[in-house]
Formats: C-alpha cells, structure tokens, sequence
C-alpha cells in the first residue's frame, strides 16, 4: 500500500498546533492578570477546550493525508 504524504498537511497541522499555542498563552496571561479565583478556572477550562479541540484537528488532518 502506498502513502500519498504531503507536506501541505504536515505544515498545516503544525500551523493548527501554533496557533492553539499562542490562544493558550493569551487565555493563561489573561488569567494571570486578573488573579481572580472563579476567571482563573473559567481560563483554565478554555485552555482545555483549545488543546483539545487543535490535537484533534491536527490529528484528523494527518489521518486524512495517510488515507489519502
């Protein structure tokens, strides 16, 4: 069986990763900042929910370019 690999698709779930990156570094200063009990658990929720949600984009993208 032949893989068809592209770069195009490690570059994009590298991109996916980056981005999720620099939201959780955002959302973590955001809540550094405010130093309140019940935002520092709301942030910390949205950093799950970004990490989460990017790991499975990037994933799907390079399933989807093995299966390709």
């Amino acid at each position: 069986m032949f893989s068809n690999n592209t770069p195009d698709a490690a570059a994009k779930a590298l991109t996916t990763l980056m981005h999720a990156l620099i939201d959780i570094e955002c959302t973590a200063k955001l809540a550094q900042n405010k130093g309140r009990e019940d935002y520092t658990a709301f942030c910390l929720e949205c950093i799950r929910y970004i990490s989460s949600r990017s790991l499975d984009e990037a994933k799907n993208i390079l399933i989807a370019d093995v299966n390709g």
